[in-house]
């Protein structure tokens, strides 16, 4: 029997929360053990990544954000659909970096496990144009604040 439709919101905002404490430990909390966090469209080139390499890029971030927040665009109800287990939301993000504010819009296409209790798969559609202009300035900045560190 497939999840009910608040079982699937239920993870679907337990897991945006755990994003929005942001450590590495919270994103995962509620990732499959085969989790895929993807992003679209095609043209950005990113390489899907696992369960351990968000953890990464996370830990990556972090040196560098103090915070990063995610929440539903106001009016925006997520859609649901029961039988494949996915839940649709249109999200805007809110971060403090040491390179400045980072802002940005998704549609985020959340599949959960079987029972619902997991994510098992994140189809990220973001801003590509300004995720393309930020994320290789965080990745630069968050490398030399880890280089700085071990040269210490």
């Amino acid at each position: 029997m497939a999840p009910t439709r608040e079982r699937l919101l239920q993870t679907a905002g337990a897991f945006i929360d755990s994003v929005n404490e942001w450590t590495p430990e919270s994103v995962v909390r509620h990732f499959s053990p085969n989790f895929t966090f993807r992003t679209a469209p095609a043209k950005v080139k990113m390489v899907p990544q696992s369960q351990a390499e968000c953890v990464a890029f996370v830990g990556l971030i972090g040196r560098i954000t103090r915070t990063f927040q995610l929440q539903l665009v106001s009016g925006e109800d997520p859609l649901v659909d029961e039988v494949s287990r996915k839940v649709v939301m249109h999200l805007k993000s809110h971060s403090e970096t040491t390179v400045g504010l980072y802002q940005n819009e998704y549609i985020w296409v959340v599949t959960l496990s079987p029972d619902g209790s997991e994510v098992d798969d994140v189809l990220n559609f973001a801003d590509s144009q300004y995720a393309n202009e930020w994320v290789p300035k965080m990745v630069a900045a968050a490398k030399a604040v880890a280089q700085e560190a071990a040269d210490s």
